[in-house]
């Protein structure tokens, strides 16, 4: 039977060691934390962001319910809204038990409603290299990413990162797959390149939009890296040993918690559930 469950229910909290992973690539901890930038004048436009099913209307209901959303992920990676925290916190990773549950449009559009808020930028990260990527509904599953810089210790995170129209809002793509993804994605390089964007760029969140928990190692090799997760789930279609399952595989991240997608606009009103409104992901 499908499992019907409350947005707020979180597993029993992992403690672990946050000791860092290993030394740090110089060219990136060596670079000053300004905003990203790129090396060649690119933007994403607002109709690639609409095509990915960005919501522009801010006061949708839609909108304002990724706004209670963000205002708890924020408070898990920053804290006091007046504080700066460092390192791995500020890394969340959104991912789901199975593909068609929506963690892609909960990736853009939680980062877009706190790009919009104005208090802190947003790198958004692809990390999923799917065929129907939000790199490539972007249009940028050409240019270099993030399995670029795993590959090519002369390439700099700057060089990859892509400035969108919707101010605050950065994404940085999933880069070029050579068929040995999963392997990059579970390297020791893959965790320590992005602890360190956490940390260069410890004022801004980043987002990880990683591939679903039972289709790919990615979410478990990463989960050791971020301050936090969100296991995105489809209301009256997950499973709950689906659920189970996926939550198993993000142990050993610190702080994981359930977001509830796809509950129709007639049911009654829940904390932190939307309809979902954009192709499937």
């Amino acid at each position: 039977m499908p499992l019907d469950l409350p947005v707020d229910l979180q597993p029993p909290r992992v403690v672990v060691d946050d000791e860092a992973l290993g030394e740090t690539a110089a060219r990136v901890a060596a670079q000053p934390a300004s905003a990203p930038g790129v090396t060649e004048e690119r933007q994403i436009e607002p109709a690639r962001l609409a095509k990915a099913g960005l919501i522009r209307e801010p006061d949708s209901r839609v909108s304002e319910e990724f706004r209670i959303v963000q205002n708890r992920v924020l408070r898990q990676s920053f804290g006091d809204a007046s504080a700066i925290s460092s390192g791995v916190k500020n890394i969340v990773m959104i991912t789901s038990a199975l593909k068609g549950e929506g963690k892609s449009f909960v990736s853009l559009n939680l980062a877009g409603e706190i790009a919009r808020q104005g208090d802190r930028r947003v790198l958004l990260i692809d990390v999923d290299p799917k065929p129907n990527s939000l790199s490539r509904i972007l249009g940028v599953a050409s240019a270099r990413g993030l399995l670029d810089l795993a590959r090519d210790v002369r390439l700099d995170v700057t060089e990859i990162v892509i400035p969108t129209a919707a101010e605050g809002l950065d994404i940085a793509p999933v880069g070029q797959n050579d068929g040995r993804s999963g392997e990059v994605f579970a390297s020791r390089r893959m965790g320590q390149i992005i602890e360190e964007i956490g940390r260069r760029y410890a004022d801004r969140l980043i987002i990880l939009d990683a591939p679903p928990c039972l289709a790919s190692s990615t979410p478990h090799a990463l989960a050791p890296v971020c301050g936090q997760a969100v296991l995105v789930v489809a209301a009256n279609n997950t499973q709950q040993s689906d659920i189970e399952a996926a939550l198993d595989l993000l142990q050993a991240c610190p702080h994981v918690s359930l977001l509830l997608n796809k509950v129709a606009p007639w049911m009654t009103h829940s904390f932190g559930t939307y309809s979902y409104l954009a192709a499937e992901a």
